[in-house]
């Protein structure tokens, strides 16, 4: 299924996370995005996952479907569901295109003062620049190897 929005989040930006847990989001990443509403949520890495609301919405309806329909008799289908957006909080951009992380999404990212985020597709990624960096040593190809084996080639 097609994003209901058209858009196409790429690059990479260091930021600061100020005392009060803002960042500034990157002008370049946000540009097209008219309301300037996000939701953040945890990513499989340590990392954050930070969809415009379009975006987060249109996931949540299929994951609802899936797994958090009524009479879902599964369970654990249903907590997934309930963590899933439990964990999603909201935000919206201020006059100064900064946003407010929540304190438990920065603790679970280990994100204090440094933040790298990263335009994958139709979310940003928060990283911990650290965190990120380890992971790339962790991948045992270099980055030549990835690029001359999966090049823009998509698999399908």
């Amino acid at each position: 299924m097609d994003s209901i929005i058209d858009i196409c989040l790429s690059g990479k930006f260091e930021k600061n996370v100020d005392s009060k847990r803002r960042v500034n989001l990157p002008a370049l990443l946000t540009h097209d995005i008219h309301d300037k509403i996000f939701h953040i949520t945890r990513g499989p890495d340590h990392n954050l996952f930070v969809y415009p609301r379009q975006v987060f919405s249109e996931k949540a309806k299929r994951l609802n479907k899936s797994f958090g329909e009524r009479g879902q008799k599964d369970k654990s289908k249903r907590l997934y569901f309930l963590e899933t957006m439990a964990d999603a909080h909201p935000v919206q951009c201020d006059q100064q295109g900064r946003i407010i992380i929540p304190q438990e999404l920065l603790d679970y990212a280990q994100i204090s003062d440094k933040i790298l985020i990263i335009g994958a597709f139709e979310k940003m990624i928060f990283w911990n620049p650290e965190l990120f960096k380890k992971m790339k040593q962790e991948v045992q190809s270099t980055e030549q190897e990835r690029v001359s084996e999966y090049g823009w080639a998509e698999e399908e």
